[in-house]
């Protein structure tokens, strides 16, 4: 028998990405009828009514190959992106089949085995999967003790590892929720620029920027592309699976120079992004009025969340997204796993987050007030506490 060929050791090594547990598996392993899952950051009100009849539409013509070019989602995506400063192309876009995509194109494209990407302890998890697969090392600076990305300490990482071609900045970023301010980001932004050349690329990614709510004050939450219009190597991660609904669909784009995302487009495989999920992304980009109802269900959510955790006492971490983090270990005495297990056994799905190194907290994402409810006896019954 012939001994089968082996990967090379970072792929042997690899931990893949775990997605939130499945609805229909916690149904069939505890014999449950209603389980709520608030483990993925998805908007509970669903697509937007106007993307599912453009997906719909699309359903008729699927014996032909989608728009490769995605000319009408880049037409839409330009309009509602441009300012009177700033007038975007569509060469400055890049769209994947979600953000994970990208993320893996920048890092195909810009780096070599041995390479690496910079980026923080317990950021998003994709950063280091996609890198480790490429064969690229992952370099990580702490967070802070607020549980922040330490961008001083970031920027040293950088200044010091040669290889560093990439830097990876989630804000606010998941699972934490945390943030970092204006100043903090410019000052990062204009040091990088000054490293081997100002060649570094920065990728900022703001998967949850319609559901921030602290903008234009001193410590409040940067627009991305202002900063992207005066730092030239940087490129904003953006995705339609949060606000927008369509997880399912699996698009995201990124918006940076033309000349830099140029080559990621010899790469990109052809024909990525399926005809409904283009149609239904155009559509969705364009009903306002969907996207403010969902801004609304989620500010109700998360103050609804808040005032019920303190009443609790169960500590959690200012967030800027559709998530909140908790300190499972001290509002409950027990671990992250220990709690999503236990309410696992009265069919509520949340995200423990050990895998991020985040052993004492548990992710809680928001869902409609009705799930909201019946999640919040789950946790009532694991502290031993009732209303």
């Amino acid at each position: 028998m012939h001994p089968l060929p082996l990967p090379p050791e970072y792929i042997r090594t690899l931990q893949p990405y775990v997605p939130g547990k499945p609805i229909e598996e916690t149904q069939r392993e505890y014999g449950l009828k209603k389980v709520v899952k608030l483990a993925s950051n998805e908007n509970p009100l669903g697509p937007s009514p106007k993307a599912l009849a453009a997906a719909r539409k699309s359903l008729g013509e699927q014996h032909r190959y989608p728009d490769a070019g995605a000319y009408a989602l880049r037409q839409a995506l330009c309009k509602s992106l441009s300012t009177p400063e700033r007038k975007l192309t569509a060469g400055e876009l890049l769209l994947g089949n979600g953000s994970n995509e990208l993320i893996d194109l920048l890092i195909r494209t810009y780096t070599v085995p041995g390479d690496a990407i910079a980026t923080s302890q317990a950021a998003f998890v994709a950063y280091r999967v996609c890198a480790q697969a490429h064969g690229t090392r992952i370099v990580e600076s702490p967070l802070t003790p607020d549980l922040r990305f330490d961008l001083p300490a970031l920027l040293e990482l950088v200044r010091k590892d040669e290889g560093v071609k990439i830097v990876f900045i989630a804000n606010p970023n998941n699972p934490t929720g945390t943030h970092n301010t204006e100043s903090e980001l410019r000052e990062f932004l204009a040091g990088v620029s000054k490293v081997r050349g100002g060649t570094i690329i920065t990728v900022l990614d703001y998967a949850y920027w319609e559901y921030v709510t602290d903008r234009g004050g001193a410590n409040s939450i940067p627009d991305p592309m202002k900063l992207q219009a005066e730092f030239p190597n940087v490129v904003v991660l953006r995705t339609f699976s949060k606000i927008y609904g369509l997880a399912g669909f699996r698009i995201g784009y990124g918006v940076g120079s033309a000349e830099l995302f140029s080559f990621c487009e010899r790469i990109r495989m052809p024909f990525n992004l399926g005809a409904p999920a283009l149609a239904a992304a155009e559509a969705a980009l364009l009903d306002k009025t969907y996207v403010r109802q969902a801004i609304r269900e989620n500010q109700q959510g998360m103050k609804f969340w808040k005032k019920e955790l303190e009443r609790l006492s169960i500590p959690y971490w200012p967030s800027q997204g559709n998530f909140l983090l908790v300190n499972a270990r001290k509002g409950f005495g027990k671990s992250g796993v220990e709690v999503f297990q236990e309410c696992l056994k009265v069919g509520v799905i949340f995200r423990p987050v050990a895998n991020y190194g985040l052993h004492d907290a548990l992710r809680i994402s928001i869902g409609t007030m009705a799930e909201n409810r019946f999640a919040l006896k789950a946790l009532e019954k694991v502290k031993g506490t009732r209303a």
